[in-house]
């Protein structure tokens, strides 16, 4: 997979190093299931030795609601009878954005993988929606989504109670 980098290249694993040169860090995160971005800040040398196979990322990131408390009804995945195993986390490189606000720092979104058998877990939003997007493209259909953007408008009126 690849991704138009800030001068127009397509940002593959390859081209990572040049990509990355004057940077020290990388920001990585994936979506938990309530839609929170979870993630880290790592080396860019740990980055780059981990850009095309991934890493173990603690499964808790699907036991824990927005408050990172445990949820009370643990997952399959994500339990302490498993001790919060770590499942794979692949970056995927046509994520790549700088982020402005914390001195451009890379950034790459990660989707998780069951470190068993390599297969996309049912708790991963961004998995979940790729599994239903290919399904629909083997229907000869595809999916189109859109932001609703509410504004509510309200007039004051001023009385007088004197």
């Amino acid at each position: 997979m690849s991704h138009p980098s800030s001068d127009g290249s397509e940002v593959t694993v390859e081209s990572l190093p040049e990509l990355l040169k004057n940077d020290n860090a990388v920001k990585v995160a994936g979506v938990d299931v309530d839609g929170i971005l979870r993630g880290k800040l790592m080396a860019k040398k740990k980055f780059l030795s981990i850009a095309k196979e991934g890493f173990g990322f603690c499964s808790v990131i699907f036991g824990w609601d927005m408050h990172d408390q445990t949820y009370f009804k643990e997952l399959k995945i994500s339990n302490k009878e498993n001790g919060y195993r770590d499942v794979i986390a692949v970056p995927d490189l046509t994520s790549f954005r700088r982020i402005p606000w914390e001195n451009n720092v890379p950034f790459f979104l990660v989707s998780f993988y069951n470190p068993d058998d390599m297969y996309s877990l049912s708790a991963c939003p961004r998995s979940l929606l790729r599994r239903t997007v290919d399904k629909l493209t083997e229907h000869g259909m595809g999916a189109m989504a859109g932001g609703e953007q509410q504004y509510y408008g309200e007039r004051l009126i001023c009385v007088s109670l004197g």
